[in-house]
């Protein structure tokens, strides 16, 4: 690649390409940025490293989400968010979070709920969940999460998942307390400036969330008639 400015179009030019196929045809993004990079540049773009950052394929996701599906993934988000806010509120007493692409509007159908918990035992969120009937699978915590202590995925029954088509995948990650002291990282705090200060903050409490839902009907409400 001969220049820097060259090889940002680039990874723009794939980004959108990715995007489209996230939404449309229900890649994850590494596959789709590699697919994309392969069909615009062929093994030039590979070899050159210009395949786009995390940063840039939220951005570009976020953008054809605004632009080309518009309104229902307005919905969709708004759906969303209402369902972290339930299941935040029922996990209270674990210090919850919501984090990811329901909290930086970069969610697509195919997007799992992610929650942060703060507490001192998984075990005690593991029976919380059994007493509710849920059925979860444990596993280990992501590889570099500092204090995280495991995972715990599931997925919600039809009577929760009302209004939204297919269902919606949920997956905890519980930390020590003392975690929560630490402030988001750069990767997980999105500088896009089309974002309200929730979105862009990497992660929202329960007040946060639902100041968050109640601006967003707010501004979905149509302006009062003059007649």
């Amino acid at each position: 690649m001969d220049s820097t400015g060259e090889r940002e179009k680039l990874q723009r030019q794939i980004a959108a390409i990715a995007a489209r196929m996230i939404v449309e045809e229900g890649r994850d993004s590494a596959q789709a940025k590699r697919k994309a990079a392969a069909a615009l540049a062929g093994q030039r773009a590979r070899s050159a490293a210009v395949l786009p950052d995390k940063e840039q394929m939220d951005t570009a996701l976020r953008e054809y989400l605004r632009t080309v599906v518009g309104a229902p993934h307005k919905a969709m988000l708004h759906r969303l968010r209402t369902v972290a806010a339930q299941w935040m509120q029922r996990l209270e007493e674990f210090r919850p979070y919501l984090v990811g692409a329901v909290l930086d509007g970069s969610a697509t159908q195919h997007s799992p709920l992610k929650l942060n918990l703060y507490t001192e035992s998984a075990k005690d969120v593991e029976m919380a969940l059994l007493q509710w009937r849920v059925d979860f699978r444990v596993a280990e915590p992501p590889s570099g999460e500092s204090r995280a202590l495991e995972a715990i995925g599931f997925v919600l029954p039809s009577g929760d998942r009302e209004g939204y088509e297919g269902p919606i995948a949920v997956l905890l990650t519980v930390y020590e307390p003392e975690a929560l002291r630490v402030a988001p990282n750069a990767r997980s705090r999105s500088s896009d400036p089309l974002l309200h200060p929730i979105e862009r903050s990497g992660r929202a409490s329960l007040a946060m969330l639902r100041q968050l839902l109640e601006q967003s009907e707010v501004a979905a409400s149509p302006p009062p008639s003059r007649d």
